[in-house]
């Protein structure tokens, strides 16, 4: 097919092209029997076409009308949809091209790094971790520049939503949801492999009542092995500072100290966290809450919820002890303590809210808002190649330029925000004149930065998650001095 015959759809067609999502002579043959009944369509029907016919999805067909055509496959993945962004990257749902199941593939941002030999020989040591609540971690690789944690896809709904959502639950479902998260990590504690990050956005809860834990895998690549660290101290320092919240005391002081007593003291977080419907320390900012972490007592959580009963208080407390040495001596001796509690009443487990996508109409509307020129584009000659078209500063284009950076699924879905005033860009006056080669602002969101419920901030200044961590442990040691000070006079 020559591009004389793909009229308006070129550049489209050789950004598909480009994509390698679509096999060259598969995708000249459907686009042919397109523009043979739709001869003057324009890009956003083809790719509304291209949904209909389920061979792109909708974020493939989005981003593609954005000129985005780099990042689509990793490996043996192939990108489907956006999940969500979080301290260290963005998960997307992805497909393989070994088995065609369908896997969540978090892409980290370009500037983490890790040891690839040392992360693949901890992938291998999960195929010894069967337990249904554990979602393994089964690849880790680098492809284009960009580095991607690959997990079996689980749908449901996190832990933190449920409680936002339905508030706190009853002391026999928590303890439930704790039992299977527990069991989980004590199969994986005995053979040597450590969460680390446990956190309610870190636990979902399925369709059928079964609780998963996500992200494991993160912490050993976190943690420091063979002498080294697997990753850069910046996705170290940013791990932390997004899970502040449920982090152990050990911890904050030092993040690649990674121990099956920690991961006990996030459980009993999370536990604090669904009985009352709030964070051990829910107030101050990053360096306040690493140090009531290391130094306050939560408050009682009786008084927050007086229907939490005494065995469960008990249990709550010991997990949460700022000692490691007086925690359980194992997850399976905390096991025993919940299973009772878990057996009492027959109250299901919260049921989690099935999101559907997008109506697909967005597609073809966001692409037109996306792609309008502000003036008329001649179509290209017939021998006009994809390099000479980008290259040619002259030309306006009728899409934003391509970038390597993959966007989460409120950019790529265009959810629609209330500008502010400061924001919102200024109407041009009645009659005038379009700017040639305007764009249109919008929002910049970058893979693997801190979302805004995780976003950590000082009261008057923003420092770097490195800058926390620092600030944080000398004002321990600060306290530290002076507690042993005073105990020698």
């Amino acid at each position: 097919m020559v591009s004389t015959e793909l009229g308006a759809c070129e550049w489209f067609v050789w950004d598909l092209r480009r994509s390698n999502l679509l096999d060259r002579g598969r995708l000249d043959q459907i686009v042919g029997e397109f523009l043979a009944k739709n001869p003057r369509a324009e890009p956003p029907a083809l790719s509304e076409y291209l949904v209909r016919q389920n061979i792109l999805t909708q974020f493939q067909a989005e981003r593609l009308l954005q000129g985005k055509t780099q990042g689509f496959v990793l490996g043996p993945f192939t990108l489907m949809d956006a999940l969500g962004a979080g301290s260290m990257g963005t998960v997307y749902k992805a497909q393989s091209k070994t088995d065609s199941n369908s896997y969540a593939v978090k892409v980290l941002p370009r500037r983490s790094m890790w040891n690839v030999r040392i992360a693949r020989r901890k992938v291998r040591s999960f195929e010894q971790c069967r337990h249904p609540a554990v979602v393994p971690f089964v690849d880790v690789g680098t492809a284009g520049g960009m580095h991607y944690l690959a997990w079996p896809l689980v749908e449901g709904e996190t832990l933190d939503k449920i409680v936002q959502e339905q508030g706190r639950l009853a002391t026999n479902v928590a303890a439930r949801i704790a039992l299977q998260v527990a069991e989980g990590l004590d199969v994986c504690h005995q053979q040597g492999l450590i969460h680390g990050l446990l956190k309610p956005s870190n636990i979902m809860i399925g369709t059928e009542q079964q609780v998963f834990i996500l992200d494991f895998g993160i912490g050993c690549l976190l943690a420091e092995t063979e002498g080294e660290s697997l990753v850069d101290t910046m996705s170290t320092a940013n791990s932390v500072t997004s899970g502040l919240d449920c982090a152990s005391p050990e911890s904050i002081m030092d993040p690649t100290n990674l121990t099956p007593a920690g991961d006990q003291y996030s459980l009993g977080c999370i536990l604090y966290y669904m009985l009352s419907g709030q964070y051990p320390f829910p107030e101050g900012n990053a360096a306040e809450k690493m140090m009531a972490h290391q130094f306050q007592e939560p408050k009682p959580l009786q008084e927050l919820n007086p229907d939490v009963s005494g065995a469960m208080l008990e249990i709550v407390s010991r997990l949460m002890q700022k000692a490691p040495d007086s925690r359980y001596p194992s997850a399976g001796a905390a096991i025993e303590e919940l299973r009772p509690l878990a057996s009492t009443g027959n109250t299901p487990l919260p049921r989690p809210i099935l999101r559907k996508p997008a109506e697909l109409p967005r597609v073809a509307a966001a692409a037109k808002a996306a792609a309008a020129p502000s003036t008329p584009k001649a179509a290209p000659a017939a021998k006009t190649s994809p390099a000479a078209k980008t290259a040619a500063p002259s030309a306006p284009t009728p899409r934003p330029q391509t970038i390597g950076s993959l966007p989460t699924r409120e950019a790529v879905r265009g959810a629609p925000k209330a500008p502010s005033a400061s924001s919102a860009p200024a109407a041009p006056p009645p009659g005038a004149a379009p700017v040639p080669g305007a764009k249109e602002p919008k929002a910049r969101v970058i893979p693997g930065s801190i979302s805004d419920d995780e976003a950590v901030s000082f009261s008057d200044d923003q420092l770097g998650p490195v800058g926390i961590a620092l600030s944080a442990g000398v004002a321990c040691a600060l306290v530290y001095f002076l507690a042993v000070l005073f105990r020698v006079f």
